[in-house]
This record gives structure tokens, C-alpha cells and sequence, in this order.
């Protein structure tokens, strides 16, 4: 009778383990998400920013190139950030993952938005730069927790 009962609760604790990885992964999921829509929310502020202020004052359009690689790094820094603060571990890791993912999206929208899917410098540096901002922002967000 006592095995039996051990038995049962040994299934029960193991059952409860497999519930809580689950649960865990999908928290990992819905954080990673919320920190790539926080990443394209700033964004889309900067941008929209820009292009009023392009439209209203008297600055040229020369500048746009830098503006969009800052905006690239410190976008790509925030989802590492968000991702890294929900990993239990390795935050350069996710980090960078997270900035990867950031500029991959970003090179899809660039390229069905018209300038096509061709891999040119500039887009290879843009990818550079979101890895070294999200593994920047995946350091920041790991430490942050302790």
C-alpha cells in the first residue's frame, strides 16, 4: 500500500514539473514577443518622429541613413533587453537572438515594402549592428534581475 501511494505521488510531482515547464515556456514566449512589438513600437515613435520633423522644419533628408541605423541599435537593444530579462541565463545569448530576429523582420519589411531582397552593405551592416545592440541590451537585461 505505501509504494503505492509513493508511486502516486512521485507521478503527481512529475506531472506538476511538466505543467510548470510548459507554463514557463509560454511565459518565454509572450515576453519574447512583447519585446519585439516594444522594439518595433520605438520604432515606429522615431520614424513617425522623424518624418514630421523632415516635413516641418528645414533639415534635409540627408541625415535619414544614420537615423535609421541608431534607431536600428537602440530598437534591437531594447528587444535583447526584454528578452534577456525573462531568460533565467546567457543574456548575450538571447540578446543577440533577439537582435537578429529584430533585423531579419526589419530586412522582410524593407524588402516587400519595394527596395527588394537584395543583400547589399548597408543591410549587412544594419544586421551587425541589431546583433551588437540586442547582445548589448541582452548583457543589460540579464544583470538588471539581480
Amino acid at each position: 500500500m505505501e509504494k503505492k501511494e509513493k508511486k502516486q505521488m512521485a507521478k503527481k510531482k512529475e506531472t506538476m514539473k511538466n505543467r510548470e515547464k510548459k507554463e514557463a515556456g509560454t511565459n518565454q514566449a509572450l515576453c519574447m514577443l512583447q519585446g519585439m512589438v516594444m522594439a518595433y513600437a520605438l520604432t515606429c515613435i522615431i520614424f513617425i518622429t522623424y518624418g514630421i520633423l523632415l516635413t516641418y522644419t528645414d533639415m534635409t533628408e540627408e541625415k535619414i541613413p544614420l537615423v535609421a541605423l541608431c534607431c536600428t541599435v537602440i530598437s534591437a537593444a531594447i528587444a535583447g533587453f526584454d528578452w534577456a530579462k525573462c531568460a533565467k541565463a546567457r543574456g548575450i545569448f538571447w540578446g543577440i537572438l533577439a537582435g537578429i530576429t529584430y533585423g531579419v523582420i526589419l530586412f522582410l519589411l524593407d524588402g516587400v515594402a519595394g527596395s527588394g531582397f537584395t543583400v547589399i552593405g548597408s543591410k549587412a551592416l544594419m544586421m551587425l549592428l541589431a546583433a551588437a545592440g540586442g547582445g548589448v541590451g541582452g548583457i543589460l537585461g540579464i544583470n538588471m534581475k539581480k
